[in-house]
């Protein structure tokens, strides 16, 4: 059998496998012939592999449909091991897996034949999944359901529910579908979301505004909502109770969530990359540009792109659960390398494997090391311990990063006070391994230079900390205490660990430049001969941990237009 032959039957056994009792042979919503490529690739290919595939054969839909970051927005939530979910709306099986992984049961409801068999072949190793092809308000059930999924749908409940108030309805009907404790997770875009004020395409009908004008430019069926309005909606509809979040820099592609018990503080925002479809053409502002004045005046819950709302008729608050508050999701790494973090409100802060069934293990005993060794050297670290989920655990700190000590002297255009900042930054650097020669130096090793007499990379670490950034660092009245030091690579120059928090310094603060421009910096600590070594070595390491092919796509294809400023040439 040759491999067309191969996936050609696996395409055909997929669509055998479906539900079509309520199919009404129409595929009405699509994204066109891109679709019966993205299916030819899902049965041509392994998970894994979408990587590879997405970056090969770019598009918007294919990047979209396939890339890991979309199981972020419920990767991290506590959905109960013995519970069933009704999905629906699986598209093409971005979520399908995950729920699969997390649930004793799931059932999928999806409208288009193509993009369930889709989800299918995605899921073709998962047992414990059924998908039935058709519209919601057609299907009967001789169930009900411990978790109902409504991602990226109840906006079109406009085209698909036939009645003068379709997504009240639409709600109701699902609410007869879930059990008594159940809970219902609503993803939708906010009607008031920054992006669209700075000038976003909507994301529904293409057109700038039309949702901040209620859609009188397109005139289409489809409605997202503010979140005072929304809450309306679904305390009419029988969901009294509801808690939300907000993805960013989207549901659609987030990498952190935040909650009304866990909003940004200030500069939190700045690592988040923005994105628009299909390019940013029609924007008026720099999106990011507007968040710190949003947050400094408690507006972001109103601003934020969109919510992720968990709901319930009955309270959703019981004995001995514990809320997640905030997550941070780092799936662009390589797979062994993904790791997610919560904050819950009983105060703790756990790490876990973003992906079922990855060992890493190996990764959390490093951090307890790192930290251990760092300790033993006379420097200020934060407990951890490895809990009986095998997760990394520590209590939550309300404490000050050290990066908020050069934010505040930036804003005060205090370079003196920035300087003692570094000084002390490559003293804690330095403190924390004993050195070797400077022969020794790694960049030798790999040659990515030449040893010569007088110059100056600084002390050779034996263990160098590659995290001793300020990100990582809280402030305790005059102590500064590390927490997340994942890498620990020989033979390191502290110079080089230094020259990585200059860099992400000038990326999130990007005001740095006007106070002490980074030339002045790298001339300051005398690194203009070891500049190149360091973008090589920086290169080497980011390589090591990052998905290449994410990091690709991302780069060059999705969100150009972020990376323009020079700082960032330096990575």
């Amino acid at each position: 059998m040759s491999a067309k032959q191969e996936w050609e039957l696996r395409i055909d056994e997929a669509a055998q496998k479906l539900n079509l009792k309520w199919y009404q042979d129409d595929d009405q919503y699509s994204d066109g012939d891109i679709e019966e490529d993205i299916v030819r690739y899902i049965a041509q290919n392994e998970p894994e592999d979408y990587d590879r595939v997405m970056y090969e054969h770019f598009s918007w839909a294919v990047y979209y449909h396939l890339t890991n970051v979309r199981k972020n927005l419920l990767n991290w939530y506590p959905f109960q091991k013995e519970s069933s979910v009704l999905e629906i709306g699986s598209g093409c099986g971005a979520i399908t897996g995950l729920l699969c992984d997390r649930c004793r049961k799931v059932t999928a409801v999806e409208l288009s034949k193509r993009r369930a068999t889709a989800t299918q072949l995605r899921c073709r190793e998962k047992d414990n999944l059924e998908i039935i092809v058709g519209n919601l308000n057609d299907i009967e059930f001789h169930e009900k359901f411990d978790y109902i999924t409504l991602i990226g749908v109840l906006e079109y409940q406009g085209t698909y529910t036939d009645s003068d108030s379709p997504y009240r309805d639409f709600l109701v009907k699902i609410k007869s579908l879930l059990k008594d404790d159940g809970k219902l997770l609503i993803a939708i875009e906010n009607k008031y979301g920054a992006k669209y004020w700075c000038g976003a395409e909507e994301d529904h009908t293409g057109i700038p505004f039309d949702g901040i004008n209620n859609y009188k430019f397109s005139g289409q069926k489809v409605r997202t909502f503010a979140r005072a309005e929304l809450k309306k909606l679904l305390e009419e509809s029988g969901y009294p109770y509801s808690f939300y979040y907000y993805p960013m820099a989207d549901y659609k592609l987030p990498t952190v969530i935040y909650s009304d018990r866990y909003l940004p503080q200030s500069g939190a925002m700045e690592g988040v990359r923005p994105y628009y479809i299909p390019s940013d053409h029609t924007l008026l502002i720099e999106e990011k540009g507007l968040y710190k004045d949003i947050i400094k005046n408690n507006a972001f819950s109103f601003f934020a792109n969109s919510f992720l709302v968990e709901c319930s008729d009955s309270p959703m608050e019981r004995e001995g659960e514990e809320r997640v508050i905030f997550a941070s999701l780092n799936s662009t790494r390589q797979k062994e390398y993904r790791v997610g973090t919560v904050i819950k409100d009983s105060g703790k802060v756990i790490k876990f494997a973003l992906d079922n069934g990855t060992d890493i293990d190996f990764m959390f005993s490093q951090i307890l090391n790192n930290a251990e060794n760092i300790k033993g050297r006379g420097l200020k670290t934060l407990p951890y311990k490895i809990n009986e989920k095998n997760e990394l655990e520590m209590d939550f700190v309300k404490l000050p990063l050290y990066e908020e000590s050069f934010r505040d002297e930036v804003s005060r255009g205090n370079a003196e006070a920035l300087w003692k900042l570094w000084d002390r930054l490559l003293a804690e650097i330095e403190a924390s391994s004993e050195c070797v020669e400077q022969q020794e130096c790694l960049v030798y090793e790999l040659q990515m230079d030449e040893y010569r007499e007088g110059r100056d990379y600084g002390k050779i670490l034996r263990e160098g900390y590659v995290d001793m950034i300020p990100r990582n660092c809280f402030v305790k009245g005059k102590e500064l205490l590390w927490f997340d030091q994942e890498w620990v690579l020989e033979n390191i120059p502290s110079k080089f660990i230094l020259y990585r928090g200059m860099v992400e310094m000038y990326k999130v603060i990007p005001e740095f430049e006007d106070v002490i421009p980074m030339m002045e910096f790298v001339k300051h600590y005398k690194m203009e001969e070891c500049l190149e070594a360091f973008m090589a070595l920086n290169e080497l390491f980011l390589q090591m941990v990052a998905n290449p092919y994410y990091v690709g796509v991302l780069l060059e294809r999705v969100n150009k237009y972020i990376y323009r400023k020079n700082v960032l040439k330096l990575l």
